[in-house]
């Protein structure tokens, strides 16, 4: 894998991981809504087990994707240079 290829597929997992964190910040009014509702006696307004388990699968990919970028970037790049044609 060349050098061009492991920050074309870096960049792409880091698009990747800051779409899942904004995800994650924009429904965390969710989480601070259910737990005033909680304190409150009064019944959830989202259900806290689907919202548990897709911000779980959501952490779970931002994990994956920092161990893809952790292993690129303990990869050695290929020389992007042409090789030298031989004589004849």
């Amino acid at each position: 894998m060349t050098q061009s290829e492991i920050i074309e597929q870096k960049n792409a997992l880091y698009s990747e991981r800051n779409t899942l964190e904004s995800q994650l910040d924009n429904d965390d009014y969710k989480t601070q809504k259910n737990s005033e509702y909680k304190e409150a006696g009064l019944p959830y307004p989202y259900d806290p087990i689907e919202l548990h388990t897709k911000h779980q699968a959501w952490r779970d990919r931002i994990n994956e994707i920092e161990d893809e970028i952790k292993r690129l970037d303990a990869l050695d790049p290929e020389d992007e240079t042409p090789a030298p044609e031989a004589e004849e």
